[in-house]
């Protein structure tokens, strides 16, 4: 691995854990301010629509700018916003600024739209092509690691230092990410292009719509999309309550099973990643039909150890089918298509999980919580009736052109 590799995985590292004590110092500001459960759902649907957006039409500045250049400056901005929100927060307190605290939470947001995308198509530019899989199962490792501790260590430290005393910690990650990501350097250039604005825009969605083996992998990503709206809380709550007949306690519990098989599958990744190179097709099959198999067995069953064990599974089996996916594409897309593949993948993700948020919190509310999880389970069992049908065309590696 190069020392750019660890200047990305290190430096996103640092943002990630930011981004955590970040979100765990709103909820507790927005709350304490407000006392309103209402506004509190507001801060992920703020981000959520500003995802949306922003990946939306994150494609303009990816061909007017470099990508190392795209995630520094959006991580600098980042870093100067919650600067001017924890001066002002420190000298006026949160009741004045409170409108406009929805709209920092938008601007920061937005940033990680235009973020997210360029990091994931840096990758394949800072390592070889053969290093792809260990270097996707690292960042994978590092970054559901630090979703496992950050919130546990989050929730300590804002006891500690408030707030206002977590935000402004957050700034020193923000800094820290800033200057650590500043160290990397690409082993190729990156070309600029002169593309008309809408042209520009739709380039990535062209990318995903007309080429089968980009389609067959966007229906897998938009079918799970669909069914990992039932793994947050709004419906394991009332999932607990109704169903297993536990406390809200055993929420952290699944949270924490389920992070650990996400981390658990960074490992495996690493640790076996030539196998993981020749049978990645079996592979993609084989973990998506434990995702069914443990989507719909989780749904169905009473027994909270129990649900605490699938849901582990399902980490496992969900993480090692995104490392499939997302190294054949950096593999498939190259460097500027791929890095608006990405941004387009980010907007379909957001609206469907955003939009499927809402469906199945109606579906558990007017049918039954059990009917929300048999619904995620038919949805990635399509997935899996795609990927069978396609199976011919996995095992093609397509040459894309910008």
């Amino acid at each position: 691995m190069t020392k750019s590799f660890y200047s990305l995985a290190y430096g996103q590292s640092f943002a990630n854990l930011g981004d955590v004590f970040y979100i765990v110092a709103l909820i507790s500001t927005v709350y304490n301010v407000t006392n309103s459960m209402f506004f509190v759902a507001l801060v992920p649907f703020c981000n959520t629509m500003a995802g949306f957006l922003s990946s939306f039409l994150a494609p303009l500045f990816i061909d007017r700018y470099r990508l190392k250049h795209l995630l520094v400056y959006s991580q600098l901005s980042k870093t100067i916003l919650l600067l001017v929100l924890s001066i002002y927060s420190t000298l006026h307190g949160y009741n004045h600024l409170f409108p406009v605290l929805f709209v920092l939470i938008f601007l920061i947001a937005s940033l990680d739209g235009i973020a997210n995308p360029a990091s994931s198509a840096l990758l394949p530019q800072l390592v070889t092509e053969e290093d792809l899989v260990k270097a996707n199962s690292i960042l994978s490792s590092l970054y559901q690691g630090i979703q496992l501790g950050g919130w546990a260590i989050g929730g300590v430290v804002a006891g500690v230092l408030h707030a206002n005393g977590l935000l402004w910690f957050t700034l020193i990650l923000y800094g820290i990410s800033t200057i650590v990501m500043r160290g990397i350097r690409s082993l190729q250039e990156s070309e600029f292009t002169s593309t008309r604005t809408a042209q520009s825009m739709w380039e990535g969605w062209s990318v995903i719509l007309h080429q089968k083996q980009m389609r067959t992998f966007h229906l897998l990503i938009f079918f799970n999309s669909i069914a990992n709206t039932v793994w947050v809380s709004a419906i394991l709550y009332p999932f607990l309550q109704e169903r297993l007949h536990v406390g809200t306690q055993w929420w952290s519990y699944l949270n924490v099973s389920m992070l650990i098989g996400l981390t658990l599958a960074g490992f495996i990744g690493m640790k076996y990643s030539e196998f993981i190179e020749t049978k990645h097709t079996l592979l993609l099959i084989g973990t998506t039909g434990i995702i069914v198999l443990t989507t719909l067995s989780f749904g169905l069953n009473q027994l909270p150890i129990i649900a605490v064990i699938v849901i582990g599974l399902n980490g496992v089996a969900q993480e090692l089918q995104s490392l499939c996916i997302h190294t054949t594409i950096q593999r498939l897309v190259k460097e500027k298509l791929l890095a608006k593949v990405y941004a387009a993948q980010g907007s379909l993700v957001m609206l469907t999980f955003g939009l499927s948020t809402v469906l199945m919190g109606l579906i558990g509310d007017h049918i039954h919580i059990v009917a929300v999880y048999l619904l995620a389970g038919v949805s990635v069992g399509s997935s899996l009736v795609v990927l069978l049908l396609s199976q011919r065309s996995a095992n093609k590696i397509i040459d894309l052109e910008l």
